[in-house]
């Protein structure tokens, strides 16, 4: 029979005054006094009675009597009717009791390890004869009639203080009680600690314990792993039960419960701030200096009852290098996940969260580390107070995890296509908290660079003496920068022209900008060599970000990310882009390019030798009276000038 979707093996049968004179001789034989003393004498008896004449009444063979001298066993094997269901293998029919291989073959890639079963011999089972209709009984402790909805004054029978009812009565109110009601399964639960802990399941699902009095059991999941969502209803279990004919009773019963599971989920997002137009995304293109928003979505797995709850919940999250935390993390719950898309840190009091901690609401910590290759690490964990909270009232909630962080303006930060990843692991654990599971994410930041050759038409020219001043097209700021020796890394925006960094190459004609985020830039040369002509006009740059598509990873493992390669243009026409200059594994990181200077045509100085040789010829021509016809001629042709 089932309770829900559990197994319970107890059941009325029309039993013979035999029967019920072994049960009794069974209860005889623990003490319960006088009146089952005489019981026992009866018993005997009629036992005696039995053997002698068991040829005539095959009836009273053996198997049809409870032997009270044997022992009983339980046995378990647990599965996960989640993943079955979705490979399409069906539960099968309602055991009964008997140790079914077919079953056992069947969900064997299914079988749950980690699982802690308890059970307590709650009373013990007896017969009820009334106007010749037998049937069993089963006494029932005060606390768990309580639980349990029973009612004294519906029970069937009362000895000795203890009332005892019928396994219709019994299963009914289990029903009842467990019918959407996590109370009572809790209640079940803190009860059923009195009895003993079965072993954890193994591998293939099972375990087991035998030499077990007979009697009335009830069984409850009291631990599980870390996907378990839905714990098994608790069942009562009869030692020894009849077969499914009720014609014989078996000591060893075998049952085979299932559970719900399902994992939490883990997404990682980030935004530039200064971005108002776009929201979080799992790539961003960023310039040194700028600041991030980060936010990570986890949706609560589905937790029931205590044995379900959560003992940890905890972020590692690592950040490259070239990024640097703002050790600031706020953390938000919401009914759904549009509402946290939509805030930041600075807002998220007033996002419409079901509850918000701050790093002093003592229900998280946080703690950030430096590792030995430079990144950083932020380790956020739920206190015991915040998985109290959680386990209590977040089920199924979304957990948004809101915190900010800066590009650093320094070689740290890789340019190009591998860009600067920041990943994130959450680890999660149930009651049974020798088993985890991890889920994965990452968002990552691209930034990118020019690599400009500045040459002079003669190769004489000194390149420290040239300037150039970058705009960025779109939002139209000034780039500003910190560096020397014609190595520049970006550190800031800047409106006014005047506070725009002047970037000069190196002696040997070298400029590199480190940190610009990929968008359209304007390149003007404000300054050149002494006697060398300045460009013409300023030089459009446009720098296509890399697209990252980051892949949500399955448990346990890494997530992957889909890249579409970074490229550029200059004034139009495509340009090579090289490999990082910091980190050679990163393509299409710096746009290159070459800028010459040429010669410029030599004037007369006024008042110097040019004008005074001018001055002779004048001289000289108007002396000797000659004309040139050809003058005006000449003057009005129009020659070509490339400047």
């Amino acid at each position: 029979m089932f309770l829900r979707r559990r197994i319970v093996f107890i059941r009325d049968v029309a039993l013979e005054p035999i029967l019920k004179l072994s049960w009794d001789c069974h209860n005889a034989r623990q003490g319960k006094g006088e009146h089952f003393m005489k019981k026992r004498r009866l018993s005997a008896f009629v036992i005696a009675l039995a053997l002698a004449v068991g040829s005539v009444f095959p009836a009273f063979a053996a198997e049809h009597i409870v032997d009270t001298s044997k022992k009983g066993s339980l046995t378990i094997y647990k599965y996960d009717i989640t993943g079955a269901g979705k490979a399409g293998i069906q539960a099968g029919e309602p055991g009964n009791g008997r140790k079914d291989e077919s079953v056992e073959n069947k969900l064997k890639d299914y079988a749950m390890e980690g699982v802690e079963f308890t059970f307590l011999r709650v009373g013990d089972v007896d017969t009820y004869s009334k106007n010749g209709d037998v049937k069993l009984i089963y006494g029932i402790p005060d606390i768990l009639e309580k639980i349990l909805g029973l009612e004294k004054k519906a029970a069937t029978e009362t000895k000795d203080g203890t009332c005892y009812y019928t396994a219709d009565q019994i299963q009914t109110a289990m029903r009842n009680a467990l019918a959407d009601n996590v109370t009572t399964k809790n209640r079940l639960e803190d009860y059923v600690k009195a009895g003993e802990k079965m072993t954890l399941t193994d591998t293939t699902g099972k375990t087991t314990k035998a030499g077990l009095e007979l009697g009335l059991y009830l069984l409850v999941e009291t631990k599980v792993p870390e996907d378990v969502t839905d714990t098994t209803d608790p069942w009562f279990v009869q030692l020894p039960m009849t077969d499914a004919g009720g014609e014989s009773w078996f000591y060893d019963v075998t049952c085979y419960p299932k559970n719900q599971t399902g994992d939490p989920t883990l997404d990682k997002k980030v935004k530039d701030r200064a971005d108002g137009k776009s929201g979080y995304k799992d790539t961003v293109t960023a310039s040194e200096g700028a600041a991030l928003d980060y936010q990570f979505i986890s949706k609560l797995p589905h937790i029931t009852s205590t044995s379900t709850y959560l003992s940890k919940y905890t972020f590692k999250d690592t950040m490259a290098k070239g990024l640097r935390y703002g050790e600031n993390a706020v953390l938000a719950f919401y009914d759904s996940a549009e509402k946290a898309t939509t805030t930041n840190i600075d807002n998220v009091a007033g996002s419409g969260a079901v509850a918000v901690w701050t790093k002093d609401s003592g229900k998280f910590t946080q703690d950030y580390t430096k590792n030995e290759d430079e990144s950083s690490q932020m380790l956020l964990g739920m206190t015991k107070e915040g998985l109290k909270e959680i386990n209590e009232n977040y089920s199924d909630k979304y957990l948004v995890v809101y915190y900010t962080a800066t590009v650093r303006s320094e070689e740290s930060v890789v340019t190009g296509d591998k860009g600067n990843p920041n990943d994130v692991t959450l680890e999660w654990r149930r009651t049974s908290d020798s088993y985890y599971d991890t889920q994965d994410d990452k968002a990552l930041v691209y930034t990118y660079g020019i690599h400009l050759k500045k040459t002079f038409s003669d190769g004489k020219g000194d390149a420290t003496q040239v300037q150039f001043v970058l705009q960025n097209q779109t939002d139209r700021y000034y780039v500003k920068a910190n560096g020397t020796d014609g190595v520049y890394y970006v550190t800031g925006k800047e409106e006014e022209r005047n506070k725009a960094t002047d970037f000069t190459p190196a002696a040997d004609g070298t400029l590199l900008i480190h940190g610009l985020e990929g968008d359209t830039y304007v390149l003007t040369e404000t300054h050149s060599d002494q006697g060398y002509s300045l460009l013409k006009e300023p030089l459009q740059i446009v720098i296509h970000g890399t697209k990252g598509v980051v892949s949500s990873s399955a448990k346990g493992t890494e997530s992957s990310v889909q890249v579409t390669a970074a490229s550029a243009t200059v004034d139009g026409t495509n340009a090579i882009m090289e490999k990082s200059s910091t980190d050679p594994a990163s393509a299409n990181a710096l746009v290159k390019m070459e800028v010459q200077n040429a010669k410029g045509f030599s004037l007369p100085k006024t008042g110097g030798r040019g004008l005074y040789l001018l001055t002779i010829a004048g001289v000289i021509l108007a002396g000797t009276g000659m004309m040139f016809t050809t003058g005006k001629r000449k003057k009005d042709e129009k020659t070509p000038c490339v400047k």
